[in-house]
């Protein structure tokens, strides 16, 4: 019965850290692509406004 229960804890760690990591990830992420867009926005007006 103890073997099961670590399995089951083991698995439930897992999980829990694969969530963290990928919760992470998509504010890293999604942080970046609001850079990015800022980036595009800021160029495509200096060539709006050079015309």
């Amino acid at each position: 019965m103890s073997e099961i229960k670590g399995q089951l804890l083991g698995m439930l760690l897992v999980l829990v850290l694969f969530s963290a990591v990928a919760a992470a990830m998509y504010g890293m992420f999604s942080q970046s692509t609001k850079n990015i867009g800022d980036r595009v926005d800021q160029e495509t007006s200096f060539v709006v406004s050079s015309r």
